[in-house]
Parts: structure tokens; C-alpha cells; sequence
């Protein structure tokens, strides 16, 4: 939303003057609270859109206001300033003391995506953008269009074993539709990430 007239977009934003369509499938979860309702507006991509708002349809909750070492800059720590995180150029982050869930949302194929996580308290965001990925051999030229990189980490704090110590760390990521509402993150669809490490690995 984008108040007065600066800026390249029109007044109050482009959202506004476009035609949003009702998501025809319910949402994933019941609700036993009378006189409540639910319901998805969908606003889909457009070509004219794009050429006056050209960023990433992906956003991730969960990280904002936290400190990060940036990888792009010598690994100077800041803190998060936005409401989510969005996409618009190259980013090589470490967010530090990161909450258990975050939540990656795919505006366009109306998904989102819920890391959960143990034992490892950070978390990394990475996305090469077009020119790193020429570099990369196996990343098509266009694919940091298409990916994202989250993951669960212990960066800034790593993880030392003594001989005999055992150290277990777990990452949960689930695939839930887009009618995801924080607080009931129910995993419809779970990929699970086991791993348990002791002083021999």
C-alpha cells in the first residue's frame, strides 16, 4: 500500500484497481467458533503488474526484527527492519537466534512452506539472483527465479563436541495451502528431517 502519489506506483498502491477472484477451495481447517467465517481472495500476476512491481512473489514470517550476518557484507550484523521478508535483489543472510517455526509463503502457487526446528538456533536465507547464478553450473541462468534457499543452522554459536557428547539437532519442513493462519500451522503434507550426531561424525 503506498500513501500520497510518490514513487513510480499509483496512489494507495496498484492492489486496489485489480480484479481479485474468490479461492474456490475452502481452507484446510475447521473452525468451532460461531458467527466466524473464512474466505481466500486470490490477486493473480500479471505482466502489467510486473513491469511496475518486479518482486519476488515469495515472501518469508518469522525472522523479522531479528539480527543477521550479512554475507554480502563481511558478515556485519543488523537487524531485520521489514514486516516479512521479500526478494527484489541477491541476499546471503544468517539470522541468529531465530524462532522454532518460520514460515516461507508462495504467493503464486498459493502454498506455503512451515520450517520447524530443534537444537539449531539460526537460520540461513540465500538466494544467488541472476548474476551469481550464471556462476553456479548446476542453476539454470533463470532458476533464482524459481528457489529459495531456508534452512536451520547454528552459525554464529557452532556446535563443539568433547569425545562421548552427543548432540542432536532436527528440521521439520511441511507443506501446508495457502489459507495458512499464523498460530495453526497444521502440517497436511510432512517431509522429515532427522539427523542425530555424535562425536565421531
Amino acid at each position: 500500500m503506498q500513501f500520497g502519489s510518490h514513487g513510480p506506483l499509483e496512489q494507495h498502491g496498484f492492489a486496489r484497481n485489480r480484479f481479485w477472484s474468490v479461492d474456490p477451495d475452502p481452507p484446510p481447517f475447521a473452525t468451532n467458533r460461531t458467527n466466524k467465517a473464512f474466505i481466500d481472495l486470490i490477486l493473480k500476476h500479471s505482466e502489467e503488474d510486473a513491469k511496475t512491481w518486479p518482486h519476488s512473489e515469495v515472501r518469508i514470517e518469522g525472522l523479522e526484527t531479528l539480527d543477521y550476518l550479512d554475507n554480502l557484507q563481511d558478515r556485519q550484523r543488523f537487524t531485520e527492519q521489514g514486516d516479512a521478508i521479500t526478494f527484489e535483489s541477491e541476499v546471503d543472510k544468517v539470522y541468529v537466534s531465530t524462532p522454532t517455526k518460520i514460515a516461507i509463503l508462495d504467493h503464486e502457487k498459493k502454498r506455503t512452506f512451515v520450517l520447524r526446528k530443534d537444537g539449531l538456533p539460526d537460520a540461513v536465507v540465500w538466494n544467488p539472483w541472476d548474476k551469481k547464478a550464471k556462476a553456479i553450473p548446476d542453476l539454470g541462468d533463470d532458476d533464482y527465479k524459481h528457489m529459495l534457499c531456508v534452512e536451520a543452522a547454528a552459525v554464529e554459536k557452532p556446535i563443539t563436541l568433547k569425545p562421548g557428547e552427543e548432540w542432536k539437532g532436527r528440521q521439520e519442513l511441511s507443506a501446508v495451502p495457502s489459507s495458512y493462519c499464523s498460530g495453526q500451522l497444521d502440517p497436511l503434507k510432512v517431509l522429515l528431517f532427522n539427523s542425530r550426531f555424535g562425536a565421531s561424525w
